[in-house]
C-alpha cells in the first residue's frame, strides 16, 4: 500500500471487476462453442497483486488460451482478434504445419461429429480428422477474443468507477486520520 493507506473500497472493486471479466469470458467461450470439455473455462481466473504503487489485476488462463483468444492464421488466410483497446489486429500465431490428426479425432469424439463421403456413406473418424486438420491448417482458427473483448467494452467504465472507489478510500482515510 502506497503511503500506508488502506484501499478497502478499491480492492473490493478490483475483485468484483475481476469476477465480472472472468464471468463474461466464460460466457463468450460458451456462446462461441469453445467450451466443450470445460477445461479452458475452468482455467480462467484473475489475481490481484499488491505493488509498491498500488494494485495490479492479472487475468490468467491455461497455456493454449492465447491461441483461442487471438486465433491462429492459416496458410491461406489471416485471422484477426479484438485487442484490449477495441482495435482489430492480426493474430500473432500462424500454422506452419498441419495439426496432428490424433488431437482432432478426440475433438470429433467430444462433439459427436460423423463424416460422410459424396455418396452419403459414413467415413472413418481417422479420415474425417485428417480432412478437418488440413482445413484448419489452410484456414486457421478464428479468434474468440474472450478476455480482450470484455476488457475493451468495459475499460472506460472501469476507470471511472475505479477513481470513485479510490476517492472513497481517500475520504475514509482522511476521516480516520482526523479522529
Amino acid at each position: 500500500m502506497a503511503f500506508g493507506l488502506k484501499y478497502d473500497s478499491l480492492e473490493n472493486y478490483l475483485k468484483s471487476y475481476g469476477k465480472y471479466i472472468v464471468r463474461q469470458a466464460r460466457g463468450i467461450l460458451k456462446k462461441r462453442g469453445k467450451n466443450v470439455t470445460g477445461k479452458l473455462s475452468k482455467s480462467l481466473r484473475y489475481k490481484i497483486v499488491e505493488t509498491k504503487d498500488g494494485y495490479d489485476i492479472q487475468f490468467l488462463a491455461s497455456k493454449y488460451a492465447a491461441f483461442v483468444n487471438k486465433g491462429v492464421s492459416g496458410t491461406e488466410g489471416r485471422r484477426t482478434y479484438i485487442d484490449k483497446d477495441g482495435k482489430r489486429k492480426v493474430s500473432p500465431f500462424k500454422f506452419k504445419k498441419q495439426p496432428p490428426s490424433s488431437v482432432i479425432e478426440g475433438w470429433i469424439g467430444n462433439r459427436g461429429i460423423k463424416g460422410r463421403d459424396r455418396k452419403g456413406r459414413f467415413i472413418t473418424r481417422k479420415s474425417l480428422a485428417f480432412l478437418i486438420a488440413r482445413g484448419i491448417k489452410r484456414k486457421g482458427i478464428p479468434a474468440a477474443s474472450f478476455y480482450t473483448q470484455p476488457l475493451s467494452y468495459s475499460f472506460n467504465k472501469f476507470k471511472k468507477d475505479m477513481m470513485q472507489h479510490f476517492k472513497t478510500d481517500i475520504l475514509n482515510e482522511i476521516k480516520t486520520f482526523k479522529k
